[in-house]
């Protein structure tokens, strides 16, 4: 195996991990959140670089990287948590 084969294996576990954990944090409600949704994008951008690279040097792991990068974006948009309305919405005008 070559060693950028190797490394794209690796980043692509790392990938999984980190776009797991981002998605965890993204749900919640607190100042993680915001880090979370950040943490996603950079994820995915160093997905894609690193898809870009593979793809420049016709390497095999490029499919594993897409197919990641896919199904992060999947995962994260598949139970979004529901909006709730600012509490003026509930305020009934007599």
């Amino acid at each position: 195996m070559d060693h950028l084969e190797f490394w794209l294996w690796i980043l692509a576990i790392v990938g999984l991990m980190v776009g797991g954990w981002s998605i965890c944090w993204a749900r919640g409600e607190d100042a993680r959140a915001w880090w979370g949704r950040r943490l996603f994008v950079g994820t995915l951008l160093g997905l894609g670089l690193s898809g870009l690279v593979a793809a420049f040097v016709h390497a095999d792991g490029m499919v594993t990287l897409g197919l990641l990068a896919g199904f992060l974006l999947i995962a994260m948009l598949w139970e979004s948590p529901i909006l709730r309305p600012a509490k003026e919405d509930y305020v009934r005008k007599i």
